[in-house]
């Protein structure tokens, strides 16, 4: 009685982890087209802005395009997939899959090449680094309100139920990663590019204490990140403020 009762368990448990490793695989072709259309419109934004500003490094580097290839590393990329795949299907209902990505990405397993910038070619090295590291976080703005006007799009219009199902899916979570993206990239803090502006915003005399906050900036990362409580309240208002944007943006198209 017990050992059918075992085994009744056991078979319902590895059932279980097939099913949390399907899902995983789901939002994985899900999230695959979704992080490679930010990331490769996020670097060619970003050169095309470093251009306008005074400095074609990066497009002399051939980062001045829209082809994936340019702008990801495929050795950090499969990584990144084989590490997403093992860990969300072991920890499938501990964190959404779109954060699990997102926390490999931030802490170092990197599939993304980062543009090239020399801002001392800007033609104001100033206003020319404000804008150039504005314009990632503005880039993943713009693309979450073109996702949105596609969406609306995709509505208005008599495809098969399936493919309309498909696409909604894949706008709706680029608009969701594209937001939050955006909204954390603003957080003055290394490595995001709030961090990295705060150079071109304070005075010379700041450099020092810009240096100490760059030594300490993973371990405020890690606090920010898994500290009980104060993991709630950053990711919590990091949700908060995309979601106010994001209802900013649909109120131009519904």
């Amino acid at each position: 009685m017990n050992i059918h009762k075992y085994s009744s368990l056991s078979s319902g448990s590895s059932w279980i982890g097939k099913q949390q490793f399907l899902a995983v695989l789901n939002d994985l072709a899900i999230l695959f087209p979704v992080f490679l259309l930010i990331f490769t419109w996020r670097g060619f934004v970003q050169a095309l802005t470093a251009k306008i500003m005074g400095d074609r490094t990066a497009e002399r580097d051939g980062f001045l395009t829209l082809n994936p290839l340019a702008h990801i590393d495929l050795y950090g990329f499969m990584i990144v997939m084989g590490v997403f795949f093992v860990l969300g299907g072991l920890f499938y209902n501990v964190m959404p899959r779109a954060v699990l990505l997102m926390i490999l990405i931030l802490f170092g397993v990197r599939w993304t090449i980062p543009v090239p910038i020399n801002d001392s070619k800007f033609r104001s090295y100033r206003l020319g680094g404000i804008i150039t590291t504005l314009s990632g976080p503005l880039a993943n703005f713009l693309l979450a309100f073109i996702a949105i006007g596609l969406m609306r799009l995709c509505l208005s219009t008599n495809l098969p139920a399936n493919i309309t199902n498909t696409l909604l899916e894949i706008f709706k979570n680029l608009i969701h990663v594209a937001l939050f993206f955006g909204v954390l990239d603003l957080i003055p803090l290394p490595p995001f590019d709030g961090g990295r502006m705060l150079r071109y915003l304070l005075p010379y005399s700041s450099y020092h204490t810009l240096q100490k906050l760059e030594e300490y900036s993973l371990f405020i990362l890690l606090v920010l990140f898994f500290a009980p409580g104060i993991s709630d309240i950053f990711f919590g208002g990091i949700f908060v403020i995309a979601s106010i944007i994001k209802k900013l943006m649909l109120s131009v198209f519904f």
